[in-house]
């Protein structure tokens, strides 16, 4: 990579992580946003079936235990297949992502969305912003994608894979708000700094492998 590619992405880095600060203090001070009323009542207007337990079943994904199953299980095979650095990292990521985001939601300490204002669907008693299941796809998903990406030898099932974590990580922000759990905001919020872990992710993995 050139000093100017270097540099280029070291600005949309400051710029991201500028936006998540930015994004973070105004939902410490601001229950919602006009917007996120909004994108709500947008995306829970659609009236579908499929499109409704589609939602339900990625987001329930992310619940727990089944996240925790997923992430586990997956560490374990990539273990097993002689992938010891990626597995830790995953894990060690995942959790770090999952343990820092669950802070920042008692720092900012913004209210879930009420039953008065959009369809609630699900009721959690922790805060609202960010989403954590955003934030834990887009580190765990979003990892593993950049593996499968980073292969010098790209297969048919490695495309598939691609394609069903980048589904994964998409769909689980709309699925948050379609169930009223989140604002659109703090699934903003849970994309940023779940973009901030994983490039912190990356760039330790790089580390550890000699490349810069």
């Amino acid at each position: 990579m050139t000093e100017t590619n270097r540099n280029r992405l070291f600005n949309r880095q400051i710029i991201i992580i500028l936006f998540f600060v930015l994004l973070s203090v105004s939902s410490f001070f601001i229950p919602f946003f006009k917007i996120d009323l909004m994108f709500s009542e947008k995306i829970q207007s659609i009236n579908s079936i499929v499109f409704s337990n589609v939602m339900w079943f990625v987001s329930s994904m992310g619940n727990y235990p089944y996240m925790l199953v997923v992430v586990g299980v997956t560490c374990m095979l990539m273990y097993l297949l002689k992938l010891r650095t990626e597995a830790s990292l995953s894990l060690l990521s995942t959790a770090g992502g999952a343990l820092t985001g669950s802070i920042i939601k008692y720092l900012v300490d913004r209210p879930r969305p009420t039953s008065a204002l959009v369809q609630v669907s699900v009721f959690f008693s922790d805060k609202s912003y960010p989403s954590n299941h955003v934030l834990i796809f887009t580190v765990f998903f979003g990892f593993l994608l950049y593996l499968l990406l980073k292969s010098s030898k790209l297969s048919f099932n490695s495309i598939i894979l691609s394609i069903i974590f980048i589904m994964c990580i998409g769909s689980i922000g709309i699925s948050r708000i379609y169930l009223g759990a989140h604002w659109p905001s703090d699934v903003v919020g849970g994309y940023l700094f779940g973009i901030i872990w994983l490039i912190f992710t990356i760039k330790l993995y790089n580390s550890i492998n000699g490349k810069r």
